[in-house]
This record gives structure tokens, C-alpha cells and sequence, in this order.
């Protein structure tokens, strides 16, 4: 889990750096749209680098929650 908040963090600011590096390479003071098609990739590959590790960490969550029920169960 660590490493995936990491990865999201890293290429998050890789891709502001683009985008701030899009600001002084000629002509100065415009942002390519090539370079804000890539910040859109990189903030969607984040979003989704998010949205797997919380929706994995849910269904792990509710596994241990079925096997916890079955167990008691068992035992009662």
C-alpha cells in the first residue's frame, strides 16, 4: 500500500512538473496541448492507481468480515 501512495505521489508531481515545464519552453507563457493531454494521463493513471488499491482494501476488508461470520458460525 505504501508503495502505490508513493507511486501516485512521484507521478503526480512528475506530471506538474511537466505542466510547469510546459510554461517556459518556446513560446513562453503557453501550455501545448500535447503537454496537458499528458498531465490528464498522468492524473487519471493516479486516479486509477487509487481507486484499485481502495477498492481492493474494501473487498479484502469484507472478506475477512465473511470468513470472521462463517468461523463464528461454526463455532457456536
Amino acid at each position: 500500500e505504501v508503495i502505490i501512495y508513493s507511486l501516485a505521489v512521484v507521478t503526480m508531481l512528475s506530471g506538474l512538473t511537466l505542466l510547469f515545464a510546459g510554461l517556459f519552453i518556446p513560446p513562453e507563457g503557453e501550455i501545448h496541448g500535447s503537454v496537458l493531454t499528458a498531465f490528464g494521463s498522468v492524473c487519471i493513471f493516479v486516479a486509477s492507481l487509487l481507486g484499485i488499491s481502495l477498492h481492493y482494501a474494501n473487498e479484502l476488508d469484507k472478506f475477512k468480515n465473511d470468513v470472521q461470520q462463517k468461523l463464528n458460525e461454526i463455532t457456536q
